[in-house]
């Protein structure tokens, strides 16, 4: 179990687009919010089952490997089935001035059954997501923005069953030069791509393709490169547990020093921490 944890220190001066709002798991009890909740929240069931009562809908059932997000401000109840054994419940909040966005890719309010890996793969990251909180400091919360962030790119990539490259919209209006450049980006992530020629490709300014492409998916186009290189040095480890930490640099077009560092800086560890623990 993992102690309900209100993340206080996240939300000071509002630095974080996407922060942790609260974490943890327990075994649930009856609760109602005839207001909602003030931030999103992603509820994973582990064990038992419960019932989810959310205005306007009929009842959901929430049985072990099932995942649910839910918008804040809904009003909503849930409680545990009191046929089966005590429902043990994880649960993060995240709020942020990117959250909604995010929230629009997540799909709809109803419970979605995981498969065994992928069900434990998240609830993995939510354990990770409370150790990072419980630090109670300001690096374990930037630390849990970027979690945050992979958590809920995990959900998106496992609901539609399609790479990155094929689920990332822009949010708001469609736009063909961005959509070429995130086109460009996943065919070219190991090799050298500097900003300027991103936007030369795309018949933008530097200026304007930044801001562009900030204010559409949230990141820099810089920030979006280093994530997805930092995913596929997890699929890479993942494939080939013998691969060395230089070969998997190689492939991502990254110098070994800088690709150890910025890993440690995304995952709380070194590449070969990683891969002794996952």
């Amino acid at each position: 179990m993992m102690p309900f944890l209100f993340a206080e220190f996240a939300m000071l001066d509002n630095k974080l687009p996407l922060y942790v709002y609260c974490v943890g798991s327990h075994e649930q009890k009856h609760l109602l919010r005839p207001d909602g909740y003030p931030a999103h929240q992603l509820f994973l069931s582990r064990r038992g089952k419960g019932i989810f009562r959310i205005q306007g809908s009929p009842d959901m059932v929430m049985t072990p490997g099932t995942l649910l997000i839910l918008p804040s401000g809904v009003h909503h109840e849930y409680f545990p089935d009191q046929s089966e054994d005590a429902w043990e419940l994880g649960f993060v909040a995240f709020s942020g001035s990117i959250a909604s966005s995010i929230l629009e890719h997540l799909g709809n309010q109803h419970p979605t059954l995981l498969k065994q890996n992928q069900f434990q793969a998240y609830w993995n990251k939510l354990e990770s997501l409370w150790q990072l909180i419980n630090l109670n400091s300001e690096s374990g919360y930037w630390e849990a923005s970027r979690k945050m962030y992979d958590f809920l790119l995990s959900v998106i990539e496992g609901q539609s069953g399609q790479e990155i490259k094929q689920r990332m919209k822009p949010i708001g209006h469609s736009n063909a030069a961005l959509q070429e450049a995130i086109k460009l980006i996943h065919d070219h992530y190991n090799e050298r791509l500097h900003l300027s020629n991103l936007a030369r490709a795309v018949g933008y300014s530097v200026q304007h393709f930044h801001r562009l492409f900030v204010s559409i998916y949230g990141i820099s186009p810089m920030l979006y490169i280093q994530q997805i290189r930092m995913r596929r040095s997890v699929q890479l480890f993942e494939e080939n547990p013998s691969i060395t930490v230089e070969k998997v640099a190689q492939q991502l077009g990254m110098e070994t020093s800088y690709f150890i560092r910025i890993f440690k800086r995304t995952y709380g560890k070194t590449p070969k921490q990683f891969m002794k623990y996952e």
